[in-house]
């Protein structure tokens, strides 16, 4: 296994797959880049070299005492970048991801990023307040889960999967197993960075992180994700990037990776240039 090393001295897990145009691969909060064995072999069919790797607190990576804010995971990303010494690349973002991304562009610029893909987006700020009123108010989706989280995270996560992945009006099949699998990816992490990333993902502010998105930009959500309703996320994304693009997959939830796979490999294949 591959790992480099960030500012702080933490260890990170990174694995790259194939040949071609480089692809960076982002994964979301409480799991890790397993997430991404969906879309990593058609992309690499497709001519890409994509590159995954486990955010600080999650999965392989190493679990550091603090440094779970994102500002931190963007100088994390950077250094990811500084290591593969990356000149020019595109990206695909899932969930919080996209915030990930964005305070990236904030503080290291987009140069380097030349198409995004923003998928199941949490962005630009999802709580309600005062000057965000488009935002949910944070009884309905936040302190609910978080204390759930604290309790018993394994009967919280089991019990919102069917929200998570919509089962009903999904392309592909939710098995048990495939119930049992994403299970796995999401206790393979600790609880506390869970927390603290839960905590900093849903009460940071990334609008002034948007303007940075000036490369071409494709957005994807569920029409009935339910953890980032696309009213309070995707759709206001789109307003704020000029010229981006916004696909809305009808049926689908948060967990579209998996439930339309064989779309959103297609959509991203097709976004990047490479499409079958």
């Amino acid at each position: 296994m591959s790992y480099f090393k960030t500012a702080d001295g933490t260890d990170l897990f990174y694995s790259v797959w194939g040949k071609g145009h480089p692809l960076l691969l982002i994964h979301g909060g409480n799991i890790g880049s397993d997430v991404w064995e969906f879309q990593v072999p058609y992309l690499v069919d497709h001519g890409y070299s994509c590159i995954v790797y486990d955010q600080r607190g999650f999965a392989r990576s190493d679990c550091s005492a603090g440094g779970y804010d994102f500002d931190t995971f963007a100088d994390d990303l950077a250094a990811l970048i500084d290591h593969l010494d990356l000149k020019r690349f595109s990206v695909v973002a899932f969930s919080h991801g996209g915030c990930l991304l964005g305070r990236y562009l904030s503080h290291h610029g987009g140069d380097k990023v030349d198409k995004v893909v923003i998928l199941s987006t949490i962005l630009p700020a999802l709580l309600k307040s005062k000057d965000n009123p488009e935002g949910i108010d944070r009884s309905v989706i936040f302190d609910s889960f978080y204390e759930s989280m604290r309790k018993d995270r394994s009967t919280i996560f089991r019990a919102s999967l069917d929200e998570f992945f919509a089962p009903a009006t999904a392309d592909t099949p939710v098995s048990d197993s495939t119930k049992d699998w994403i299970m796995g990816v999401a206790l393979r992490s600790s609880l506390m960075p869970m927390l603290e990333v839960y905590k900093s993902s849903n009460e940071a502010d990334f609008r002034k992180d948007l303007k940075l998105f000036s490369m071409p930009t494709l957005i994807i959500h569920g029409e009935a994700d339910v953890f980032a309703p696309a009213a309070a996320t995707a759709e206001r994304v789109h307003r704020a990037i000029s010229g981006s693009k916004l696909e809305i997959y009808p049926g689908a939830s948060h967990g579209l990776f998996f439930t339309h796979q064989d779309r959103l490999n297609r959509d991203i294949a097709e976004f990047f240039g490479q499409g079958a």
